[in-house]
């Protein structure tokens, strides 16, 4: 079975998925390090129904953070494919982070949130 040729103008699909995942991948990380911003101490006389801002953090990126990266990725999927099916971008890192631009600006919004 002969192997199916490239299109020599549109870059490797497989290149592109990467610099996808490295964007998210990016994400995670900027998350998990915007964790040590808050203090896990929980104020005194509070009791057990207290938590610190690191347990509300941590939460608020599970029950929240968690499902909104999974529909940026659909999107970002359905965009890498729409951009390397119907564009002509230049280079893998191109096409890859203009598919990762939901994920970009997921994190834009959580910077700009934490930071105020």
């Amino acid at each position: 079975m002969a192997a199916t040729p490239v299109d020599p103008r549109r870059p490797d699909p497989r290149g592109t998925i990467l610099v996808t995942l490295a964007w998210y991948a990016t994400a995670i990380v900027a998350f998990a390090a915007g964790s040590a911003l808050f203090s896990g101490a929980v104020a005194e006389g509070c009791g057990e129904e207290c938590t610190s801002d690191r347990d509300r953090w941590l939460l608020f990126g599970l029950y929240t953070l968690t499902p909104a990266l999974f529909a940026a990725l659909l999107v970002s999927l359905l965009l890498l494919w729409l951009t390397v099916r119907r564009g002509r971008p230049r280079s893998a890192a191109a096409a890859g982070t203009l598919s990762a631009l939901p994920v970009l600006l997921l994190i834009t919004t959580l910077t700009t949130l934490v930071l105020r």
